[in-house]
């Protein structure tokens, strides 16, 4: 796994901020902490919350081995909530393809 640059840092940093800026009705960012909920017990509250499904959706995918501490806090802080995509750890290019294809059957039906 590569370390991440000040640069790369700062590029994430400025993204978080767009993308918080944007109006997205669920946020969500890919994790590996324990307290990282399954994407269909999320979609299920915010329906129930919402009285209906997410019509635009932020998702964040991070590197092998997760996001760290500080890049998942300030996700957390701009409102993302954690998800688990299972008990392997997928590539990032993986996991970005398995995230695109939960949210299409789940939202898109």
């Amino acid at each position: 796994m590569k370390a991440l640059n000040a640069a790369e840092t700062a590029s994430i940093r400025i993204t978080a901020v767009s993308a918080s800026e944007q109006a997205f009705d669920l946020r969500l960012i890919g994790s590996l902490q324990p307290d990282a909920q399954h994407l269909k017990k999320i979609l299920e509250t915010y329906s129930s919350e919402y009285g209906d499904r997410p019509r635009s959706v932020l998702m964040l995918v991070g590197p092998e081995g997760d996001f760290t501490p500080a890049e998942l806090a300030l996700a957390r802080r701009h409102g993302c909530e954690p998800i688990t995509l299972g008990p392997i750890i997928l590539r990032v290019e993986t996991a970005a393809i398995y995230c695109l294809s939960i949210l299409s059957y789940e939202l898109l039906i």
